[in-house]
């Protein structure tokens, strides 16, 4: 079975079961806890030693998580370690994070530009993205300065690169393809 699968399942059936026990809310803010969790090397390095018993793992994922999550989510992360699928555990948080928005109707944007972006701009940017989407938008932003000026705008899975960066190898292409004649 493919690792997608393995973490779509597992995640539909906590999305299920939270749902069944309108736990909805308390367990995304338990995913996000995990996914977050997740990004650190120490919790990666204690999932991935293999030679580390599966009940270790379990105390030791108790410790971290037993004071900020549910009763459910934390039955879910023993179950998946007891079932040694640990190694899932960050995607099976990201697919039910997805859908929760999905299922809440909340669409996630992101935006890169080459320099901070101020709050009302940023404000101004969401208003119109949950117009032209008629749904909550989630918007995050990040600055690269690698795209020199303008922006790169994620919604969902659709982008809009309006950088310069972008431009200027659109240029650069142009360039090289045009014949020079004499």
């Amino acid at each position: 079975m493919n690792e997608s699968q393995i973490s779509v399942r597992y995640a539909k059936a906590l999305f299920q079961s939270a749902a069944d026990n309108d736990q909805l809310d308390a367990v995304f803010k338990d995913m996000e806890l995990l996914s977050e969790t997740s990004k650190f090397e120490d919790f990666q390095y204690m999932l991935a030693i293999p030679s580390m018993q599966v009940s270790k793992k379990c105390q030791f994922a108790d410790t971290i998580f037993k004071k900020h999550m549910t009763k459910l989510s934390l039955s879910l992360v023993d179950l998946v370690i007891k079932n040694k699928r640990e190694a899932f555990l960050p995607g099976i948080a990201r697919n039910y994070l997805a859908f929760y928005r999905k299922d809440k109707g909340i669409r996630t944007a992101s935006l890169v530009t080459a320099a901070p972006v101020d709050d009302a701009t940023m404000k101004s940017i969401r208003d119109l993205i949950e117009k032209a989407y008629d749904s909550e938008v989630k918007l995050s932003a990040s600055v690269d300065e690698d795209i020199i000026g303008g922006f790169v705008l994620t919604i969902e899975d659709l982008q809009y690169d309006a950088s310069v960066a972008s431009s200027l190898k659109k240029m650069k292409k142009q360039l090289l393809q045009t014949n020079v004649e004499k």
